[in-house]
């Protein structure tokens, strides 16, 4: 590629409280053109159109509309002037608690023409909690001062922690803490409903204290009330930041946390909660019918603002669907091998492999965990070999032709940790002759990920992919 590329990424975040929508512009370019060896790399991210903030449409307490929500996209669409055809990447995630819903798994899946002709991604809490971190700008702050920085993303179901260190996500965690697990009434500012995992914490409160925490008897008992709650949530995120003992009764609301041993020294906040956190003092803490305002003002108070230095990143509200529109997509090495008209590819599960009695390595075992009937193929990961040579290629070559034709599925997809791809796919289908085949390179992965992989870019030079958590099967 000689020149560069410009893709068009759509990024739909459909949240808690909110659903929003942006584009953005990204430029791919080779950025070792004298070399044999094309590099492409995106080198330019520019947002071109913010949509608007949207409440999340629900049909119940259980079911999120899923025709507001079409409409909703489709009036964006309109007003940025596009179409879905327009589209060559990105990603429409679903978070928070709104992942939690019983249908969530089918509006995602229905909103798939809204992505294009590429990607239907949905965020895992690790997922959230790095691409909001990239979002925010937390992850550049960590890079250009080349120390270790934190971003809390506080949503209406989920606090989102995500530790970088000089760019690099070295941890993160998710804990069901946000500022619409309490509800209220607009005009009586009574509570008007609660939330399980709000409700959790009053019920660990009713049994420290010996007598119920809600109904409450009049405003000013039940405001006490919803504070201590919110108290115990900001200590409970205190703690898995901090890297604190967790008491028995906080574990309940942490979801998931891979937290790193080295304590971040800086944080930045975002999500809808972050914008009073930084600007506070709202007296109609009611305004959004919930409790972010008061939430804010007890993560004011907590020890990680007090003791960890705050920083401002380049946005809070939009921080997700910015990271998701603009930071999800990887490009794969430039030496790879794709049999024509095998992609895109949507959901692949990653399979590491095992190793057999004798020591060597098999893909066979994990990969027959995923079933066929759900998943239309799945991806070999290659772990770093001891040397590139061309015996050792061959060796694993021919295992994993050997594997390949065992499993179901097609195309066959294996990625590998170095750059190896091209040979490494050319030698398999020595063996496989006539196999639909992708064999990618240069993408980092981890046990439980999922691909997507895109069409490939002018000349085949290279593919965009998203590598992606789910909170559920397709």
């Amino acid at each position: 590629m000689t020149k560069e590329l410009v893709l068009t990424s759509v990024g739909i975040d459909i949240g808690t409280t909110t659903t929003q929508l942006v584009l953005s512009r990204l430029t791919l370019v080779n950025v070792m053109p004298g070399c044999q060896v094309p590099k492409i790399e995106i080198t330019h991210k520019s947002i071109v159109y913010m949509g608007n903030v949207y409440f999340t449409p629900f049909l119940d307490r259980q079911r999120v509309d899923g025709v507001a929500l079409r409409e909703i996209i489709a009036k964006e669409y309109a007003a940025a002037g596009i179409q879905p055809g327009d589209i060559d990447t990105g990603a429409v995630i679903i978070t928070g608690e709104t992942a939690k819903k019983e249908n969530a798994s089918q509006i995602i899946h229905s909103l798939a023409e809204y992505a294009g002709d590429f990607v239907v991604a949905t965020a895992g809490p690790d997922l959230e909690s790095i691409i909001a971190g990239k979002g925010s700008g937390a992850e550049e702050i960590s890079r250009r001062l080349h120390t270790r920085i934190a971003n809390l993303d506080i949503g209406g179901g989920t606090s989102n922690i995500a530790v970088f260190d000089h760019g690099k996500c070295i941890g993160t965690a998710c804990v069901n803490v946000g500022g619409r697990l309490f509800e209220v009434d607009a005009l009586t500012h009574r509570l008007s409903y609660v939330a399980p995992p709000a409700q959790k914490v009053a019920d660990i409160l009713s049994r420290q204290g010996g007598q119920a925490f809600f109904p409450a008897t009049s405003r000013e008992q039940e405001m006490q009330r919803m504070q201590a709650c919110l108290d115990f949530m900001v200590h409970c995120v205190d703690h898995v930041m901090l890297r604190k003992t967790l008491t028995e009764d906080e574990q309940t609301l942490v979801m998931s946390c891979h937290m790193p041993d080295n304590m971040p020294v800086g944080i930045v906040f975002s999500g809808g909660v972050a914008r009073y956190i930084y600007q506070p003092g709202q007296r109609e803490w009611w305004i959004h019918r919930d409790v972010g305002p008061l939430l804010a003002e007890r993560f004011r108070q907590s020890e990680m603002f007090q003791t960890l230095t705050v920083y401002q990143g380049a946005e809070t509200l939009h921080a997700t669907v910015l990271g998701a529109g603009a930071h999800t997509v990887n490009v794969s090495g430039s030496t790879i091998t794709i049999s024509k008209g095998a992609l895109p590819l949507r959901n692949i599960p990653v399979v590491y492999p095992e190793q057999r009695i004798d020591g060597a390595n098999t893909w066979l075992e994990p990969a027959r965990r995923f079933s066929s009937d759900l998943y239309q193929t799945v991806a070999l990961v290659i772990p770093p070999l001891p040397d590139t040579d061309f015996t050792t290629i061959a060796t694993v070559a021919l295992q994993l032709a050997i594997e390949l034709q065992q499993l179901p599925g097609v195309p066959k997809v294996v990625v590998a940790q170095q750059d190896i791809a091209k040979v490494l796919g050319q030698s398999i289908l020595r063996h496989l002759p006539g196999q639909d085949l992708i064999c990618l390179d240069s993408i980092e992965l981890k046990t439980g990920d999922f691909l997507d992989i895109a069409k490939p870019l002018p000349h085949e030079e290279a593919v965009p992919v998203i590598v992606k958590t789910l909170v559920f099967a397709r």
